[in-house]
């Protein structure tokens, strides 16, 4: 009887030092993870049509697929990533641009909101109890329409415009392929969805 508390606590030894590593790979795996998804938006950000004041691109897809993909602190972290690389003066901006002064130009606030439409997709999809597919449209429209506020309103006090005309030069030629890549976004994300719970139940 003597011996059983030794016991115990060498269990409990054991039993601590596999959570400490459990939870060392767990974050080892969400950086790793992070990190690529902050290159597939590096690298979807240069697929663009560059069309003036804001070139066509499939940076906005890739924000998407990041807030359906990950959960909400990682695809906050990873958008956030990507926007210091380019802050920091990394050509992964669209048309292979860098540097603050693209954060800070007229069409910077679009970029800025970016992290937040991220966040707000992967929350509302993550924290859903039902209709998810649902969730998942409705948090990526609402955070394409934080991304036309946040935008044109910096567009608006970079400019000297007025917000309808920020509107007519930077929203509304877009609307429709936006709501295309949100389509596309949803359809991808849930193919690669369902291929990662194959390869898990398989394992």
């Amino acid at each position: 009887m003597k011996h059983t508390p030794l016991n115990l606590d060498i269990t409990n030894r054991n039993v601590t030092k596999k959570n400490i590593v459990n939870r060392r790979d767990s974050k080892v795996k969400n950086l790793v993870i992070t990190g690529m998804f902050t290159a597939i938006i590096c690298v979807l950000s240069q697929i663009s049509i560059p069309t003036q004041p804001i070139p066509f691109t499939l940076g906005l897809f890739a924000i998407f697929l990041t807030g359906a993909l990950l959960p909400p602190r990682a695809a906050f972290l990873s958008v956030l990533a990507y926007l210091l690389l380019g802050a920091f003066g990394l050509p992964v901006f669209a048309g292979f641009k860098g540097g603050i002064h693209a954060l800070t130009g007229m069409t910077g606030g679009y970029l800025m909101a970016y992290p937040i439409m991220a966040l707000v997709t992967s929350s509302l999809f993550k924290y859903s109890k039902k209709w998810k597919l649902l969730f998942l449209a409705a948090g990526m429209v609402l955070s394409l329409i934080l991304c036309y506020v946040i935008g044109t309103l910096w567009f608006t006090f970079v400019t000297d415009n007025s917000f309808y005309t920020a509107l007519t030069l930077c929203v509304f030629p877009f609307i429709i392929f936006d709501l295309m890549k949100i389509g596309f976004a949803i359809f991808t994300s849930t193919i690669i969805k369902k291929a990662i719970d194959k390869v898990i139940t398989n394992e």
